[in-house]
């Protein structure tokens, strides 16, 4: 919903993380950065990967402890954040943005 099509993962089938891919001019250790001053906690893909830059644009997500609420307000946060240091995405929930 915040994100549209800019955001591709798969629903996962155990566990407690969603990994989600960016498009590829997102660096997501700097979007942990940004993100984390803004209250928001996500795992950049570098982290969790072998391949350091396969997953630059990659994250993890957690939901095992946050209510509903509570990750829907971050996910917002997270598309404004991004989207004001990567312009990704240009749309969130369903209100255009312009291109900076």
């Amino acid at each position: 919903e915040q994100f549209g099509t800019a955001a591709e993962f798969e629903e996962p089938k155990g566990g407690i993380f969603l990994w989600v891919k960016l498009p590829d001019g997102v660096d997501t250790s700097r979007l942990y950065q940004l993100a984390l001053a803004s209250g928001v906690a996500i795992n950049p893909g570098p982290e969790w990967s072998a391949n350091a830059s396969h997953s630059r644009s990659r994250l993890r997500l957690c939901f095992a402890s946050p209510s509903k609420d509570e990750i829907r307000q971050g996910v917002a946060l997270l598309a404004e954040v991004c989207r004001r240091e990567f312009g990704v995405p240009t749309r969130i929930a369903n209100v255009e943005r312009a291109a900076n």
